[in-house]
């Protein structure tokens, strides 16, 4: 090979080497226009290189774990002894269990009308009673949290002309106002035909209570007047009826359309009447005479729309976390105490926030467990004690049943070890 030739390859070599570092001097000290490239564009640093959005290597997302597919056997077993007690209890009603946001038991038991055999449907309502008061709730925290309340003022403040200017909405929400039962207000001093409403119910605290029974923020005393009166302040801060209130704020945004205000809706085809058991059949129970008032009751929902609200509660969706806390008694959750709207407890030191209703025949339940997040509807409409025995039977067994799932993987890693 002569020397001549040695010598253009080495300088042919020199002169590429050359070209590909003056390349890429060029890349990392020019700044390019990025309009119309699809090119990557080195910088620097090296920390960020800009890659065009086809060239980004996919991360597959984690498929959602349908729950209900995941504990179908257990569920099926649960079922089965559940339907069993429904027969021989002669509960009617409606159970719906959700865990980890997702339904995953939703059943109907008997009828919506007993008399008439007339079944139960998913989108049957009943009346809350107390549970309606997490609604309550619920629309005085909207305004604390839009700015247009403070729980810690004077109720004299949103209620010009009360009585007792020591109270503060707190106080009324904590069901720590030494206020006086309303129904015996009532039934001692009320002479009109119609009941009393809630601006009613205020004047006969005005004119008739003549103290509270203790100091406010002292003691814990649920009292539905508390409620009753927070309703009458929703209506003069927001300017609207209390159900408009609710309806504008939450009913519409969360597409409940099974959820309603008020005893004229008790008349409604899809809402269950109310019943009382007499031998071997039912008695029909007229409406009492104190549903004039609401706030502390009053509220109607199927089971599917009640679960549909607390999910948006208890995630935040319509209240500030730090509002859901308090409603929560996050901050001061001792046994039996109340936080906002719910009652809260330990069982095992493990935390129960939940509220019960009775009235009129209905007789309600939503309990939630966070740390299982696990979340029991129970709602019927037959006076039926076995209510609560069906509720608590369903919290215990599904607790056991999650408990048990969520420890499998760590069990079959044991396993295997």
């Amino acid at each position: 090979m002569s020397t001549s030739f040695l010598r253009s390859k080495k300088l042919f070599t020199v002169s590429l080497v050359i070209s590909f570092f003056a390349v890429i001097s060029y890349a990392f000290s020019s700044q390019p226009s990025h309009e119309n490239s699809n090119h990557a564009v080195l910088h620097p640093d090296f920390d960020s290189i800009s890659l065009p959005e086809e060239t980004k290597p996919r991360i597959p997302e984690e498929p959602e774990i349908n729950y209900k597919d995941e504990l179908a056997v257990d569920i099926e077993q649960i079922t089965k002894l559940l339907d069993d007690k429904a027969k021989r209890l002669r509960f009617n009603g409606s159970i719906l269990v959700a865990y980890k946001d997702q339904l995953i038991f939703d059943a109907s038991y008997g009828y919506k009308d007993p008399i008439e055999k007339t079944a139960l449907e998913p989108e049957t309502s009943f009346e809350l009673a107390s549970v309606s008061k997490q609604f309550t709730a619920a629309a005085i925290m909207k305004l604390y949290d839009d700015g247009l309340l403070d729980i810690e003022e004077s109720v004299t403040t949103y209620l010009s002309g009360f009585k007792f200017p020591e109270l503060s909405v707190k106080d009324l929400l904590k069901h720590r106002s030494g206020l006086w039962n309303y129904m015996n207000l009532t039934e001692a001093y009320w002479e009109e035909d119609e009941a009393p409403d809630n601006f009613d119910v205020i004047k006969l605290i005005n004119t008739h209570q003549r103290t509270l029974s203790f100091k406010p923020g002292t003691r814990f005393d649920y009292s539905n007047t508390n409620y009753v009166l927070l309703a009458a302040i929703v209506e003069t801060v927001s300017d609207q009826k209390f159900e408009t209130y609710l309806e504008e704020k939450f009913f519409e945004p969360l597409s409940i359309n099974d959820t309603y205000v008020g005893l004229e809706n008790r008349d409604l085809d899809n809402v269950a009447k109310a019943y009382q058991a007499y031998g071997r059949g039912y008695v029909k129970l007229p409406p009492s005479f104190h549903n004039g008032a609401v706030g502390d009751k009053g509220v109607y929902a199927s089971a599917d729309n009640l679960w549909r609200w607390f999910k948006a509660i208890k995630n935040a969706e319509i209240l500030k976390p730090e509002t859901v806390d308090m409603m929560f008694n996050s901050d001061e959750f001792d046994f039996y105490k109340y936080g906002i709207g719910y009652r809260t407890k330990k069982d095992a030191d493990k935390k129960i926030i939940y509220h019960n209703g009775v009235w009129d025949g209905y007789r309600n339940g939503l309990t939630f467990v966070p740390d299982e997040d696990l979340v029991v509807i129970t709602l019927s409409n037959t006076q039926n004690r076995n209510k609560r025995y069906f509720q608590s039977y369903m919290v215990d067994k599904l607790e056991s049943l999650i408990q048990n799932y969520e420890m499998q993987p760590q069990t079959l890693i044991a396993d295997k070890i």
